[in-house]
């Protein structure tokens, strides 16, 4: 870090006294103020010198500073004004006026293949975000910080290290992410936010059709930053932030009243289970209140042989709080601009370093983006872009549910009976024992934290590239011809060292291991794009392009490990113990295409447009030729409808597209044992499983074949280095075809009061399928599985974006606001032959496809819960427990600004939806849970401590509900019957209850009370306060006589407020688990972050 800044300096350094000779250089200014029809102050007009292609822009008072000579015309600009023009004469104070143009709408958005068009033009769902917007006050992803931004787009964030977001757009997973045009595969890391000029949203297919099958599901475009052509000469930007990231949002509400152990008993012997009842190895936290008797424990002394008690106490209260720390996020970057008459260069580096808030842990990335173009004569450019990144860690976290995550060892399954700041705890070794065996209280399924953290350690680097060369040849102002090749690759090494005693699930020698896990991926992308704009007779305009793209990918990975170790903590292939375990999977791919766009305007009344794209792939059974059409049409209505003086632009919009989707994935998980068993789809799960068995399978991006309808050999995990192959047991129909979706879209955007206030609104409907579908056939023929089209769902929805200004300019204060609002849900279409009533055991037709199913309580028709005669409760499973998608996500973001200081916050969540909470499932069961020691459960579990053993003490907890007290002739009680499909009591009338009186052991009793999915069910309606920024923007006439142009600092924080009412699952952040999602897992969650900001330009 030290050597960077040093480095920093010293660039800065180089920079002053190459521009100082023409700041001591004695120049005349121009000044002035310019303002709107009401005299009120007009910030960020750009203000030209049309001869010289140079310029400035109005502060926040509206005021400008330029160096102009007598007789040059200085133009002034701003979205929604009519641009005006003066000529310089012998004044030097020159204040203008601008008038509002109510006819114009947001000018221009990015389209697909990078190309610009008017939005009054365009007839689809497009909304765009600034990327300046998401660096000051940013999130260390930079497509996190889209979370509320965007109408239909919803992101689930990850709080640990390489954690990606989960992005849906209108329900469904993104899975195109284009640069400048070009898609590339991407963790969403390689990518700079400091480069990043705007984030568009193509929402839904017809927008982003002309990318074929992997735009299916809409697409996320990124313009880069590609230096300013108004400012000539050279410019330096500059933007350092630091982040502190402390305390999760939701936190596990474990107790510190009872300890580990089985029935209130609990005793160390040797941490396996060698105890009586083995209460010492793989236990619950149903042991002894802690009350300072002696017990034996991990660490107790042992005297002649034997092992004495020491006090049981709560030594280790917080246990989970006190082993975390406070992360930091540090971001600096650097961006150099050289602009000339016929060149422009930007060179920019960033840096970022994360410390986790898990001790140990950490992530480095470092980017350097170069961007050129070159205009030798007035028909012809060049231009080129690369983009280097490379992140690198040698140990990050593996937080999935399992022995190697920290919540799973600290606050499920350990009690407070051991202190994780102990000396000996810290130490991570037993004595004399280094490197062979750990020092905790259980060796059979948990684990020392620093053990996990420091080293049973996982590394990860990462290289990745892409960048473009191109030029385009204009003919014309109304032709020209584009020619570009992109490349984008990566390599990733990721690496595991397994320490001796460690014992995850599967891998119980405590022998250690060691693996890697290498991926290599080529992807190149070369296109040929005639653009033609021509008007005819002033009514109709034809705009649009014809062209091709050529796709070659490659991409080639291996997964190497050791069976154990033979020499503890020599982590290489050479030092297993048994003949290692390898694997390794190649791909390649092509694909052919050609396209072409059509935009019609009439005049000014409307625009029809329509692509067209056909792909000839090799991703499917035989080389396939497959097209995507789309059409959609946009009317201005206030051009040429005279409308209310309040409403002062109009617009509808329709669209209709289909594409296909062939057989590829859009992720790949590490090479496995046997070959591809997953039957993708171009958005499906991850190709491959986790070969290892525990912890979290890393998928990175791929979209290439899954090779799923080509008939293959499997191959088995080699035993004695043998590996044996077995045919597969499916067959694909004859006439078997790519996957549709069909794509309707319907809306509008209005302005009003001179475009201060503006809606848009859009509703959509997707016709998913036939799908290829596998269809279950009599194992009389040899196989078990028919593939073939089938299946066919429909998504539905709505969203509205609000966005304007209520005060403007008001005494300098201004009020901007944006709120959005969505809503989508699936339903099931059409289902396979005969599965009517029957699909998965229960779907329907019109059933909505996010059913959570699970099991549920039987109760009497007054809502009581049925006991069975234990006094326990009675349950049945497949029930409809709700839906898994909120009703609707919402956001509403203010920016206040009055003069140089501005504030701006945003609010944001969801309404509706359940999910199941399988941490509090798991603590409730095992005895962690802060409500099974207080209370009527707590009081009974100290019972059931001070009375264990006592003879006729059969526990003194009674369960709420009733039991069914008649009897039937045989003198037991009357059977219930059930309908397997609804859960009904068939036989209700025939059964008699009464309250229930049974006595239970408070372990018994919660261990099956809480094995019931309805009693760990969250409502997924929470608000959470995003981000606060305090921005200052120096005044320009700070800095006139300064060499810098803009400084500008800002205070922020994210996730500062979570707001969930039901505190019984506040160990969950529902923020993480968007879209259709049955039950949550141990993922950390998001914390608190502060941070400062500091941007300077010269």
């Amino acid at each position: 870090m030290n050597k960077f800044y040093q480095r920093l300096k010293t660039v800065i350094t180089v920079l002053l006294f190459c521009i100082a000779p023409s700041i001591l250089l004695a120049q005349s200014k121009i000044s002035g103020t310019v303002t709107d029809e009401n005299h009120l102050p007009v910030p960020g007009v750009s203000v030209r010198i049309k001869e010289q292609n140079k310029g400035t822009v109005t502060d926040i008072e509206g005021r400008y500073i330029i160096t102009a000579s007598q007789g040059q015309t200085l133009s002034f600009s701003f979205i929604g004004y009519t641009t005006q023009s003066v000529v310089v004469a012998d004044k030097l104070i020159i204040n203008v006026s601008l008038t509002g143009d109510s006819k114009t709408l947001n000018e221009v958005v990015v389209t697909a293949l990078g190309v610009k068009k008017e939005t009054r033009r365009v007839g689809y769902a497009t909304q765009t975000v600034q990327g300046d917007a998401l660096t000051t006050a940013r999130d260390p992803n930079p497509i996190a910080g889209l979370i509320g931004k965007v109408a239909g787009v919803s992101v689930g964030p990850s709080a640990e290290l390489l954690g990606n977001p989960n992005v849906l757009i209108r329900g469904n997973q993104v899975s195109l992410y284009v640069v400048d045009g070009f898609p590339i595969n991407t963790d969403t890391y390689n990518i700079s936010p400091d480069d990043i000029e705007t984030y568009t949203v193509l929402k839904g297919p017809a927008a982003a059709a002309l990318y074929g099958s992997r735009a299916q599901y809409g697409a996320i475009l990124i313009t880069t930053k590609k230096g300013d052509k108004n400012k000539k000469g050279l410019t330096v930007d500059i933007n350092s932030s630091t982040v502190l990231n402390s305390g999760f949002l939701a936190f596990p509400r474990t107790q510190n009243t009872f300890g580990p152990g089985e029935n209130t008993f609990y005793e160390f012997v040797d941490g396996k289970g060698g105890a009586p009842g083995g209460v010492d190895g793989d236990y619950d936290v149903w042991g002894p209140y802690f009350n300072g008797q002696l017990i034996p424990q991990y660490d107790s002394p042992i005297v002649n042989g034997v092992r004495q008690g020491t006090p049981w106490i709560a030594r280790g209260k917080n246990n989970l709080k006190n082993f975390l720390k406070v992360g930091s996020q540090t971001n600096n970057n650097v961006a150099l601009g050289v602009v000339g008459d016929n060149y422009t260069t930007r060179f920019s580096v960033s840096q970022q370093h994360q410390t986790s808030y898990i001790p140990s842990q950490y992530l480095n990335i470092a980017n350097a983006n170069l961007y050129a173009s070159f205009t030798p004569t007035p028909k012809l450019t060049f231009e080129g872009n690369i983009d280097f990144n490379r992140q690198s860690t040698d140990n990050f976290p593996d937080v999935q549910y399992g022995p190697n995550s920290i919540i799973y060892n600290i606050s499920i399954w350990t009690g407070a009976d051991w202190d994780v700041n102990a000396p000996d705890i810290k130490a991570i070794w037993q004595p004399g024992k280094t490197g062979v065996q750990s020092q905790f209280e259980e060796y059979q399924r948990y684990h020392n934290p620093y053990l996990l953290t420091q080293k049973w350690t996982r590394g990860h680097y990462k290289n990745d590239t892409y960048g473009y060369l191109g030029g385009t040849y204009k003919f014309n102002d109304n032709l020209n011809l584009r020619l570009r090749s992109q490349i984008d690759t990566y390599n990733i090494l990721r690496t595991e060292d397994l320490p001796f005693s460690a014992h995850p699930y599967g891998r119980e020698g405590n022998q250690g291991d060691y693996r890697e896990d290498r991926r290599d991926l080529f992807d190149n992308n070369t296109e040929l794009i005639l653009n033609y704009n021509y008007t005819i007779k002033n009514f109709l305009n034809l705009s649009g392009l014809v062209g091709s793209n050529l796709r070659t990918m490659s991409y080639n990975s291996s997964w190497v490990s050791t069976d154990y170790l033979n020499v503890p903590e020599v982590y290489a292939f050479s030092n297993s113990k048994n003949p290692i375990q390898a694997t390794s999977f190649q791909s390649s791919e092509r694909v052919f295409s050609y396209y072409a766009s059509l935009d019609a305007s009439f005049g000014k009344y409307a625009t029809l447009s329509a692509t067209y794209r056909s792909d000839h792939t090799s991703a499917f059974q035989v080389p396939t030729t497959y097209t995507y059409p789309s059409v959609s049409v946009a009317t201005v209505v206030s051009d040429y409808i005279p409308l209310p003086s309040v409403i002062s632009f109009l617009k509808l919009r329709g669209s209709y597209a289909n594409v296909k989707a062939d057989a590829s994935s859009s992720t790949i998980g590490p090479a496995p044992f046997s070959s591809i068993t997953a039957f993708g789809g171009s958005t499906g799960a991850s190709l491959f499983n986790n070969p290892l068995g525990y912890g979290s399978t890393y998928t990175s991006p791929y979209n290439g074949p899954d090779y799923s309808l080509n008939t293959s050999f499997q191959t088995s995990k080699p035993y004695n280095s043998q590996t044996a192959g077995y045919a597969t047991d499916y067959l694909y129909a004859n006439n078997i075809k790519t996957s549709t979706r069909v794509n309707y879209e319907e809306g509008f955007d209005i302005k009003f009061l001179q475009n201060r206030l503006g809606f848009s609104a859009s509703a959509f409907q997707y016709i998913d399928g036939p799908r290829i579908f596998p269809s279950a056939i009599s194992t009389a023929s040899g196989y078990t599985t028919l593939y073939l089209n089938a299946l066919k769902t429909k998504r539905s929805g709505y969203e509205g974006s609000l966005e304007g200004t209520p005060v403007k300019n008001l005494g300098g204060f201004t009020w901007n606001i944006l709120v959005n609002v969505a809503n989508n849900k699936e339903v099931f279409k059409e289902l396979p032959p005969g599965q009517n009533g029957t699909y998965l055991g229960y779907y329907s037709v019109g059933d909505r496809t996010d059913i959570l199913r699970g099991s549920k309580f039987l109760r009497t028709k007054d809502g009581q819960i049925i006991n069975d005669a234990a006094g326990k409760p009675l349950s049945v499973g497949g029930q409809v427990l709700g839906h898994e998608n909120a009703n609707y996500n919402w956001s509403i973001a203010n920016k206040i600004r009055y003069k140089n200081f501005s504030m701006g916050f945003q609010f944001d969540g969801a309404v509706g939806g359940v999910i199941i909470d399988y941490m509090h499932n798991k603590t409730m069961r095992g005895g962690a849970n802060i409500e099974t020691a207080t209370g009527a459960l707590g009081d009974a579990r100290y019972q059931d401590w001070k009375n264990f053993g006592v003879a006729g003490y059969n526990g003194t907890y009674v369960g709420p509900g009733v039991y069914v007290s008649n009897v039937g002739s045989d003198g037991k009680p009357v059977p219930i019957n059930l309908d397997s499909k609804t859960g009904a009591i068939l036989n209700y009338s025939a059964l008699q209850f009464s309250n229930n009186k049974q006595k239970a052991f408070v372990q018994d009793y919660v261990s099956k009370y809480y094995n019931v999915d309805e009693s760990n069910l969250m409502d997924k309606t929470f608000t959470k306060l995003r981000e606060v920024t305090f921005s200052y923007d120096f005044p320009k006439a700070w800095l006139q006589k300064s060499f810098i142009q803009k400084i500008s600092a800002s205070l922020y924080g994210r996730n500062l407020l979570y707001f969930y009412k039901d505190k019984r699952f506040k160990d969950v952040d529902l923020d993480q688990y968007n879209g259709a999602q049955a039950q949550t897992v141990l993922q950390s969650p998001t914390v608190r972050s502060y941070g400062f900001n500091l941007n300077l330009s010269f």
